[in-house]
């Protein structure tokens, strides 16, 4: 009796002293529930992937949400109503640059030490954003003479680009290690990176409820707290990382990708087997892109230029608090989507099931183009009222999350999808990744369109 206790507690405090093997037939068939050790499904293991799931997006919520900050410093002109794309446009394209050259690399980079480098330099940048960039250099730059006003805009772009890069090599390596390890991590970080959206608007709103101005759209203290808050939110991912190298399975995780060498004729072989792991998931490559040009066309270049119909508002209607619960609506039907409807009918689903839902979401675009847009809001038009406005937020950001995480765990997972081979699951999850950041990138572009269609300039105004 003694000794069960003792083994109970050795396995709460311990993990590594309460691994132990599972034995599995040697004639059955590999499974991810079968293929590794028995601890690597652990509670912890998912939770780990959950909190970098959430630091990979962290730099681009923390972005949007400072997008009123930045707006309000900006005086009345065509900059002020197309910032958001500007700055969107390019985190995307730049992520989409970036993430290609790490692609290049990730069969013969071992992804624990990508994460812990882009890790740092994100903590770094969280940093510097949060003091002396966003309270004192911006505002400065934004009030000042017109040689300063000349930089606010390039500085921006520049802090932007450094943004996109520490994304681009922490979701390679992140996306590279949870298809190791198994669709149920992939979930995690899936399911991580709408979690963090969650927490960041949420504090959003709550500083826009808090806030001592009606006529102010955000504070400087905000700002600063939201990069603060980012920065500590980095340590724990980096807490994170440490948990899951000290797990017992990670060299048994790893394995693919140290046994792959790095002369010259195996990076030709690497480029061939990449090449043919594209071409086979194709559809699903397709999928998840086309969720995020459908999304990003219109959320949040568009959505943030949506007000309440409601003519004399209350705070909570006003249009800072209104954008900021616009965030935060968006992110927990997303959140809810990655979270907990993917083990819905999961093995009924089928990749041109997923193609069809992916194409049916464009549906979305009109919807919000009948909501209260600049056009409609000048009394020009009706518009639907707030409350269908968010449900439609709530079923935009739902159906981004299900279906973005369904095609996610399909693309890397040789259990849902037979056409990939166990040694290909690292490959084709980074693959999909570089999928849904060309959606991104062709989604904020078709925003200028979408602009356009709305106001009759392609840059506000």
């Amino acid at each position: 009796m003694l000794s069960t206790i003792q083994k109970r507690l050795q396995s709460l405090i311990s993990p590594q002293a309460a691994y132990e093997p599972v034995t599995t037939d040697p004639d059955a068939p590999d499974s991810e529930g079968t293929r590794l050790s028995g601890h690597h499904q652990g509670r912890h293991v998912y939770l780990c992937f959950w909190v970098l799931g959430a630091g990979v997006l962290l730099p681009w919520n923390a972005l949007m949400c400072t997008f009123p900050f930045l707006i309000s410093l900006i005086e009345d002109g065509p900059l002020r109503s197309s910032l958001p794309s500007y700055l969107s446009s390019t985190f995307c394209f730049a992520n989409l640059l970036f993430l290609g050259i790490a692609q290049r690399t990730v069969t013969s980079v071992n992804p624990i030490r990508r994460i812990r480098w882009t890790l740092l330099l994100l903590l770094a940048a969280c940093i510097v954003l949060a003091y002396p960039i966003l309270p004192s250099v911006v505002p400065s730059l934004a009030k000042g003479s017109a040689g300063a006003r000349a930089m606010f805009l390039p500085l921006l772009i520049l802090l932007t680009l450094v943004l996109a890069l520490a994304t681009s090599y922490l979701q390679s390596a992140v996306i590279a290690l949870a298809s190791l390890w198994g669709s149920r991590e992939m979930q995690g970080v899936m399911s991580g990176q709408g979690g963090i959206a969650v927490l960041v608007s949420g504090s959003q709103v709550v500083l826009a409820l808090l806030s001592s101005s009606e006529k102010q759209e955000s504070s400087t203290g905000a700002a600063f707290s939201l990069w603060a808050l980012a920065a500590a939110f980095v340590v724990v991912c980096l807490l994170a990382l440490n948990r899951l190298i000290r797990n017992p399975a990670i060299t048994e995780v790893l394995a693919p990708v140290m046994s792959r060498t790095t002369g010259a004729a195996d990076r030709a072989k690497d480029v061939r087997v990449t090449q043919n792991v594209a071409n086979k998931n194709l559809s699903i490559e397709f999928a998840v892109m086309f969720v995020f040009v459908v999304t990003l066309a219109v959320f949040p270049p568009i959505t943030t230029t949506i007000t309440s119909v409601v003519k004399s508002p209350p705070k909570i209607l006003q249009p800072a608090t209104f954008i900021a619960i616009h965030f935060f609506l968006f992110n927990v039907g997303d959140y809810s989507g990655r979270t907990f409807l993917p083990s819905i009918g999961l093995r009924s689903m089928t990749i041109p099931r997923l193609v069809a839902l992916s194409l049916a979401r464009v549906v979305f675009v009109p919807l919000f183009l009948f909501c209260n847009i600049p056009a409609r809001a000048k009394g020009e038009l009706p518009a639907f009222p707030d409350v269908i406005y968010w449900l439609i937020l709530l079923l935009f950001g739902l159906t981004n999350g299900w279906i973005s995480t369904l095609c996610m765990m399909f693309a890397s997972s040789p259990d849902l999808n037979p056409a990939i081979a166990e040694d290909e699951k690292d490959i084709a999850g980074t693959l999909a990744a570089f999928s849904l950041v060309t959606g991104l990138a062709i989604g904020s572009l078709c925003s200028f369109g979408v602009s356009h269609a709305i106001s009759g300039t392609y840059f506000g105004g």
